[in-house]
């Protein structure tokens, strides 16, 4: 059983986000991480049944799509919340609203999303999925929201063109903490290359953010601290 938190005004809004690798990841790792992490929201991308069953009694809110292949997703969230689906053909992200004054935050939105590889074959089929995963993205992240969180496997690094278009309306959380890493590594055992998985962050600030290795994953997980921008003093 999870401890209980004792939710605080102060206290940050902890968002955890993590590829499962399909099924790699072992489950005692990613309920050890769950145990230690405390978050308050979880986004997880290929997640398969076994760690599935994880986030079965974890939560008071889920909504959980496992699958054997790449396209298994969910969501989990500590108090009450809407849950839904963006509505993508392909990997369909994840969407919890829900009420933020445990942590100063106004009508928080958290979005988990895993977004197409751009190296798969067919290559075309893979570069079409992207511009239209990013067209969705962009539209999601216009709409009217106090407090809007997206987190998951972008696959894009800084230096790629999803990137950009995302966090052109939204700040890397972070990036801005000074707590960026990378991420993602080729093989389980190979040290972490690249910084491919991303909490893009409106109406509100990355205090910090770290990662964790997962027994079996090549992905690290990524928690992120989320709280209120700081009140500009008069004048300033």
């Amino acid at each position: 059983m999870e401890p209980e938190r004792s939710y605080a005004l102060t206290m940050p809004l902890r968002i955890l986000t993590a590829n499962l690798y399909t099924g790699r990841v072992k489950p005692a790792s990613f309920a050890a991480l769950l145990h230690d992490a405390a978050p308050d929201v979880v986004a997880v991308q290929e997640l398969a049944p076994s760690q599935a069953e994880v986030l079965g009694d974890w939560g008071v809110c889920r909504l959980l799509d496992p699958d054997d292949e790449t396209t298994g997703m969910g969501l989990a969230v500590q108090v009450p919340a809407q849950l839904d689906r963006l509505g993508f053909p392909y990997r369909n992200p994840v969407r919890a609203r829900f009420d933020g004054v445990a942590w100063g935050l106004r009508d928080v939105e958290v979005i988990g999303a895993h977004i197409a590889n751009p190296i798969s074959r067919p290559f075309a089929v893979s570069r079409l999925r992207r511009r239209e995963e990013a067209a969705a993205l962009e539209a999601a992240l216009t709409e009217p929201r106090s407090t809007r969180v997206l987190v998951g496997d972008f696959n894009s690094s800084p230096a790629w063109p999803l990137y950009r278009r995302i966090a052109a309306l939204s700040v890397d959380g972070p990036a801005a903490a000074g707590t960026a890493v990378r991420t993602w590594g080729y093989f389980p055992r190979s040290p972490a290359l690249l910084r491919i998985d991303h909490a893009f962050i409106q109406g509100a600030r990355c205090v910090s953010s770290r990662t964790v290795k997962l027994d079996g994953g090549d992905h690290r997980a990524l928690v992120v601290d989320v709280e209120p921008l700081p009140v500009e003093s008069a004048g300033s």
